[in-house]
């Protein structure tokens, strides 16, 4: 009976053993993606605002968020990064700022750090460095440019606009805030009305997410451009 405990007792302490946390599936890394989970990965969402309304407002793009259903993918290298190409309709964009002579438009960005195969995710950031800004191409006298933008959300995870209206931001107003930007449209002067963007004019622009699995930090770059159709 003695033999018989003591086989027991090494098949329950197996069994315990077995049922514990189990080392991550795979190598770490992170993403930036536009949800927790499932669709899409390696992307973020754009918002792009004008400030005579409310965020998210109607009459902002038509209330659009552009995100991975009008986008295509890609990877490039040197440094090695994720692409996300967006089409905007550069005739919702008239429509929505032709009845309000806003000079400018604010470009929101929307997303979710993704963290693949951690034991402990504990220190995730957004970065938008100061040349974030990769390129840009207006026919019209309009150009992009950063400024500092408030970084109390830049350790928060979800910055997806169902979590935060302005996503990655709190105001594009960041005081003494520096290290951390936005990206606004500034629309060209025109006889009567503002010059907004046109078909075939388009930008580009870089973020980085980090995070930290126990003392190592991950980061991911990934490159949007924005194309006007």
């Amino acid at each position: 009976m003695h033999g018989v405990d003591i086989l027991a007792s090494i098949i329950i302490h197996a069994g315990t053993s077995s049922s514990q946390s189990s080392p991550p599936a795979g190598p770490a890394s992170v993403s930036v993606a536009t949800s927790a989970s499932g669709n899409y990965d390696n992307a973020v969402e754009v918002l792009f605002n004008n400030s005579a309304h409310p965020p998210q407002s109607t009459n902002n793009f038509s209330g659009g968020i552009l995100g991975g259903a009008q986008s295509t993918f890609g990877t490039a290298s040197n440094p090695t990064r994720t692409t996300q190409t967006i089409s905007a309709s550069a005739a919702t964009y008239l429509s929505s700022w032709q009845a309000n002579g806003q000079g400018q438009s604010q470009v929101f960005i929307g997303g979710y750090i993704r963290s693949n195969n951690f034991t402990t995710a504990n220190k995730e950031a957004w970065l938008i460095k100061p040349a974030a800004i990769l390129s840009q191409s207006f026919a019209t006298g309009v150009s992009v440019n950063l400024i500092n933008a408030n970084n109390s959300r830049d350790g928060i995870r979800d910055n997806t606009f169902a979590n935060n209206v302005l996503g990655i931001y709190t105001n594009f107003h960041g005081g003494g805030f520096t290290g951390f930007f936005g990206i606004r449209i500034n629309h060209a002067a025109g006889r009567g009305a503002n010059t907004l963007p046109q078909v075939g004019d388009s930008f580009a622009f870089r973020l980085e997410v980090q995070d930290q699995d126990l003392t190592t930090t991950y980061s991911a770059i990934h490159d949007v451009t924005i194309n006007f159709t």
